[in-house]
């Protein structure tokens, strides 16, 4: 049940998902879809009348708040708690490298309908559970772009044996409506160690992860977008990282030189960039992944192999 600020009706909705920032329901006498904004709506009528979606909506808002230090804050003295500021191209991409490499909690799947996220990714449930797995391969440290080479045939078997099932019967006597397809035990189990990473905050995946997933394309770039569009500390982290180098590789262009070494500073900034520019449109608001994401990803990935 919800109801708007200022207006006394009260509406039920079939509940879908939630972020920070929106509501998403279906309307139970159709098929409709409607996104509200939490600011639009009454959260204190809600807070009262249904807390088990304000409780979601709580948690999910402690999890994106910045987190509070634990601990007494390190001193400026304390040389383990400083980065060795950059003073060439070389120990830039080194700060760059060890900035990819933080840990991420990955999608809260808490706070959203598992079906609703692969059914935005264009998947099946266990073709997504998979693309879990990639992303935390891919997130370990070791080269190449995609990074995630050992995974391919894990992700090909899954999808010739959807192939398969897909193909049309033999005519005969006409089949009884199908029912809903029953889960797995690998779904089950794939999700129920994703939730315990969440729940544990193991923070297994990384920018680096994430990069090369969406410079893959292909389902497992769409997997990676559709949790990076209801992630939002994962995306605002990697965002970050890849604006701040960038701005730090054009002071580092602009005190040199030599003109090569210039020149390579200004496609690093360039790659950051436009990278950084990508992942600001992937949103709730955008239902359809950009091509040039796949391209920014896999330009700045190319740069980081050198």
């Amino acid at each position: 049940m919800l109801r708007r600020t200022g207006n006394p009706a009260v509406v039920t909705f079939e509940y879908i998902t939630q972020d920070e920032l929106t509501i998403m329901v279906k309307r139970l006498d159709g098929d409709a879809v409607i996104t509200y904004k939490w600011e639009d709506l009454d959260q204190d009528w809600i807070r009262q009348n249904n807390p088990r979606l304000w409780a979601e909506r709580k948690q999910l808002l402690e999890m994106s708040a910045p987190a509070k230090a634990a601990k007494p804050a390190a001193t400026d003295d304390d040389p383990f708690n400083q980065q060795a500021a950059a003073t060439d191209g070389r120990s830039l991409m080194r700060n760059l490298h060890f900035a990819l490499q933080g840990g991420l909690r990955g999608l809260p799947l808490n706070a959203n309908r598992i079906d609703a996220v692969y059914a935005e990714a264009g998947v099946d449930e266990n073709l997504f559970w998979l693309g879990f797995a990639d992303l935390k391969n891919a997130s370990r440290t070791r080269g190449g772009a995609a990074g995630n080479e050992a995974d391919e045939p894990m992700m090909e078997e899954a999808k010739e044996t959807k192939e398969t099932n897909a193909k049309p019967k033999a005519k005969g006597k006409a089949q009884p409506q199908a029912k809903a397809k029953a889960r797995t035990a690998e779904s089950l189990a794939a999700e129920a160690a994703a939730r315990r990473d969440f729940e544990q905050d193991t923070k297994p995946y990384t920018p680096l992860g994430y990069l090369r997933l969406l410079s893959e394309g292909g389902p497992k770039g769409k997997i990676a977008w559709a949790m990076l569009r209801r992630s939002t500390p994962d995306r605002d982290t990697i965002q970050a990282a890849l604006a701040h180098h960038a701005g730090l590789a054009g002071e580092l262009a602009d005190k040199s030189q030599v003109k090569t070494v210039k020149t390579e500073l200004l496609g690093l900034k360039k790659a950051l960039e436009s990278c950084a520019e990508s992942l600001g449109k992937v949103s709730r608001d955008t239902t359809t992944i950009e091509p040039r994401l796949a391209n920014d990803c896999r330009g700045l990935l190319a740069l980081l192999q050198r």
